[in-house]
């Protein structure tokens, strides 16, 4: 696998790839034998020397507590990410600003939330529900106002859509 290959494959910058190629290369230690050394000791051979582990601040400790209730909440009807913005700022007004608090709570739901593919079969499900809250239809001749529910049925195989209010 190529250097080009590597670095987009794990995200990371192509000078980083050739930096743990001379590494290996340096350590003179045959391919074959890499799988079968510890952990530590391949640390010991790939640990970029001067690097050290970062511990997280005391503001990122008590943020990275709360996400699980503000992703939670935010599911709620109503909710935004301003509004708990707010609120955490209220909270903790040496936390982080806005945009780095909208960024770690994206990281977090994407973490959380895992996305799966599912094949479905023609005729095999179909999906049904009533979407959100009662919408209002106005009747032209008598002005009168009145509640219906929206029907959704869905087959996922095709994406046919069917819909009534």
């Amino acid at each position: 696998m190529g250097i080009k290959c590597i670095s987009s494959a794990f995200d990371i910058s192509r000078n980083t790839v050739r930096r743990y190629v001379r590494m290996y290369q340096d350590s003179g230690i045959p391919a074959e034998k890499l799988p079968s050394l510890s952990d530590a000791r391949l640390q010991e051979l790939f640990a970029i020397p001067g690097a050290k582990e970062r511990k997280p601040s005391e503001r990122q400790v008590r943020l990275e507590a709360l996400l699980p209730d503000y992703a939670a909440r935010l599911s709620r009807k109503g909710m935004t990410v301003k509004k708990l913005y707010e609120e955490y700022h209220i909270g903790h007004p040496d936390g982080y600003l806005k945009a780095s608090f909208g960024m770690k709570l994206r990281q977090f739901m994407l973490q959380t939330n895992a996305i799966g593919h599912v094949e479905h079969r023609a005729g095999d499900q179909m999906y049904i529900d009533f979407a959100g809250d009662r919408l209002e239809i106005v009747d032209e001749a008598t002005a009168g106002i009145r509640k219906v529910e929206v029907f959704v049925a869905i087959l996922p195989c095709s994406h046919y859509t069917y819909c009534e209010a």
